[in-house]
């Protein structure tokens, strides 16, 4: 598969049911872990080895970010491994997630957020896979979000949405799995 092929996974606009516009995906990159235990460490160095296929047995990897005026952000990111590190990957993704109710990282920006564990559940999706629901704060706001993580095949997909309707999370997760399903010919 080349780059431009594996680019097809991505969500697009026309997939996103409200009007979103599509961003240069490096605004969403490089969080740092500021405080919180080893788990929250985890998270924020293994996110940032997916947005930017760092891992040694990634073989392709792509970002999409899509915003509104309100303020909904989409994040999918969908990466290939290779030597059966995707079901690893996550694996340690999941554990970290599991093992972490509470962590603060910076943004590329500066700004800091306390990240909470609000829920975490598998979801059908995929070969199977989890979503997690995070509470974010700075001063006095509060963004939800929630993550749907899951392989299929050797692809992981990572979809980060701050939307609140939990069957949008679903339907695009959905649209995400057909996808790979469509472009390997894997059901």
């Amino acid at each position: 598969m080349d780059d431009a092929a594996f680019q097809q996974l991505l969500l697009r606009e026309e997939d996103l049911e409200e009007s979103f516009f599509g961003e240069e995906p490096s605004a969403a990159y490089d969080p740092a872990f500021v405080s919180g235990d080893e788990s929250g460490r985890a998270i924020v160095d293994l996110t940032n080895m997916l947005t930017h296929g760092t891992h040694p047995e990634t073989t392709h990897h792509a970002s999409a970010l899509f915003t509104n005026i309100v303020g909904s952000v989409v994040f999918h990111h969908v990466a290939q491994f290779g030597n059966g590190a995707c079901r690893q990957v996550f694996q340690e993704l999941f554990d970290a997630v599991r093992d972490c109710a509470h962590y603060r990282m910076e943004l590329n920006d500066g700004v800091q957020l306390d990240i909470t564990r609000v829920e975490l559940g598998p979801v059908e999706v995929g070969d199977s896979g989890f979503l997690v629901r995070w509470l974010s704060t700075v001063d006095h706001f509060r963004i939800e979000t929630a993550w749907v993580i899951f392989p299929k095949d050797d692809i992981l997909n990572f979809i980060n949405i701050r939307i609140p309707d939990e069957s949008e999370i679903h339907r695009l997760a959905g649209i995400a799995v057909d996808r790979v399903a469509d472009l390997t010919g894997m059901s």
